[in-house]
């Protein structure tokens, strides 16, 4: 029996890609303001080409865009890795059915809750920004502990905090080896969204796969 079905955030409680448009945009009005907007577009498009879904070094990455665009005078590499820590958690845009899933899933007796890899600042951000925190149980962050997924470890003490075996939990997420690999390595059943960056990527027969977040209904 089910007693806790808990959720990778980005590109599965929440549509990263969009929000990260959105943060784009206000990095573009904060750092480049004076561009046209064509080479905004550009800009743009070439930090969602090189940013791997938001699976960068953030320092190295930012380094990269400012020697691809040439940017004189830049701020550091630490400024704007900092900047997007500290900021990119206020432009969430969560699926909505985030919440009716969530409550329903509390109205059936089962616990909730996320395990997110990233930044302590950034991941409680983007939780307590999200509105999704009154239907949690339980957030664990990886930036405020020694262990992260894909490492089962993360998984096992969120079932330990929860009280329950990994056995009498599901994870849900988007990446096939940080959230599906880890989640089933600590003993956790797995649902894949199917949706963002990894998309159709290493798709497992074993594993059922939604592109609603909703459907985790069908397999509870």
């Amino acid at each position: 029996m089910t007693k806790a079905v808990l959720f990778d955030f980005d590109e599965t409680l929440q549509d990263r890609t969009a929000a990260f448009e959105k943060y784009m945009d206000a990095f573009m009005a904060a750092f480049l303001s004076d561009l046209s907007e064509e080479e905004k577009k550009k800009r743009k498009t070439n930090m969602v080409e090189t940013g791997n879904g938001g699976y960068v070094n953030r320092e190295e990455w930012y380094q990269s865009l400012i020697d691809l665009w040439n940017w004189k005078n830049s701020p550091s590499k630490t400024v704007l890795a900092n900047h997007y820590d500290e900021n990119f958690g206020y432009y969430n845009v969560v699926f909505p059915d985030s919440v009716p899933l969530l409550k329903e899933l509390r109205r059936m007796g089962i616990k909730t809750g996320v395990i997110t890899n990233g930044p302590s600042v950034l991941q409680h951000r983007k939780m307590s920004e999200s509105g999704l925190m009154p239907y949690c149980d339980i957030v664990v962050v990886s930036g405020d502990l020694p262990f992260a997924k894909p490492n089962p470890e993360i998984f096992r003490y969120t079932a330990d905090k929860l009280g329950l075996d990994t056995a009498d939990c599901v994870y849900v997420g988007d990446h096939p080896i940080n959230d599906i690999e880890g989640a089933l390595s600590s003993g956790m059943k797995a649902i894949r969204m199917n949706w963002g960056w990894f998309e159709n990527q290493k798709l497992r027969a074993d594993v059922p796969t939604i592109d609603t977040i909703y459907d985790v209904l069908k397999y509870i």
